[in-house]
């Protein structure tokens, strides 16, 4: 099973204790998911989901708050009662003369409290939602037919201090959001705790792997530069010993010179632990720069000779 169908699991389970969180979850099924229609004049609820978890949630809904039995037809649930249909609709405070709202998309009514703003986005994330796999990347959304209430969720989920982002897709409007810190919030605002979990623990892991790869690199570069600088010290004294021998140089940098042929892998602090005495990695440097500048002044002078 994918990560965003466990997500959606964890969220069918949880528990409403109040009317109140209630009806901002059956709004937001019906702003999302509801159409109105009519039959011989009486009028009447669809509401369509491809996902049978989602309709079996909205009729335990609707007969948690109205004491109705709802059952559901392949992809829809059928309010033919037109007297339920209305007592729905005024609830979810979407009153217009086809039965939804337009201005507001979200009525501030049924999202008054922070618990119900939680259950109105909760709901809408089960009706529309998906987030992916946190082991490929970062990214959750939730695609709505409606333009003006795809930006009043953005606006509902803004207040969670959560900013999302939205584009049009194949004449949906998508809001969504791909930062991590930012979809862990979410998932804290839908109340799905097991999945935050999870991807931040995937977060970590990710990290301490990062971590280890920019050591790993970082190190690799600094044997390179060390093992490079070896060669051109050791080319510098070979060259100097052939053409003069080391007798040439001063007691102090043939005994550099010496060290570094011993100790050809050795990096600047190693070689100056192995003088005696000792000399620090500065000396070591200022010592064999020395040594390479005057098999540098040794070349130049056979070339022009």
């Amino acid at each position: 099973m994918s990560f965003s169908f466990d997500v959606k699991k964890e969220l069918l389970s949880f528990e409403y204790k109040n009317r109140h969180c209630l009806t901002a979850a059956i709004a937001a099924i019906i702003n999302i998911s509801g159409y109105t229609g009519t039959d011989n004049g009486r009028k009447l609820i669809i509401i369509h989901n491809e996902n049978p978890n989602v309709l079996g949630k909205a009729a335990e809904i609707i007969d948690t708050l109205f004491g109705a039995d709802i059952y559901c037809h392949k992809d829809n649930i059928i309010i033919e009662d037109e007297a339920l249909a209305g007592r729905i609709l005024d609830a979810a405070c979407i009153r217009d003369s086809m039965g939804f709202s337009i201005d507001p998309p979200i009525d501030p009514g049924v999202v008054s409290r922070n618990c119900c703003k939680r259950a109105y986005i909760r709901t809408a994330f089960l009706c529309c939602g998906s987030i992916s796999d946190p082991n490929k990347h970062y990214h959750i959304e939730f695609v709505d037919n409606n333009y003006d209430h795809a930006h009043a969720l953005k606006e509902l989920i803004g207040d969670f201090g959560i900013n999302m982002k939205i584009v049009e897709r194949k004449n949906h409007f998508v809001v969504y959001c791909k930062e991590a810190e930012l979809i862990v919030d979410l998932l804290n605002v839908m109340s799905a705790y097991r999945a935050l979990l999870e991807l931040e623990n995937l977060r970590v892991i990710k990290g301490v792997r990062n971590n280890v790869n920019r050591l790993v690199n970082c190190e690799t570069a600094n044997l390179s530069k060390v093992v490079s600088a070896a060669l051109r010290q050791i080319e510098a004294i070979e060259y100097i010993s052939d053409k003069k021998g080391l007798d040439y140089l001063p007691d102090n940098l043939k005994k550099m010179a010496e060290a570094r042929m011993t100790y050809a892998d050795a990096s600047l602090k190693e070689l100056g632990e192995k003088m005696v005495p000792p000399v620090g990695k500065s000396g070591v440097n200022h010592r064999l720069k020395k040594i390479c500048e005057i098999a540098d002044k040794l070349k130049g002078d056979i070339n022009n000779g």
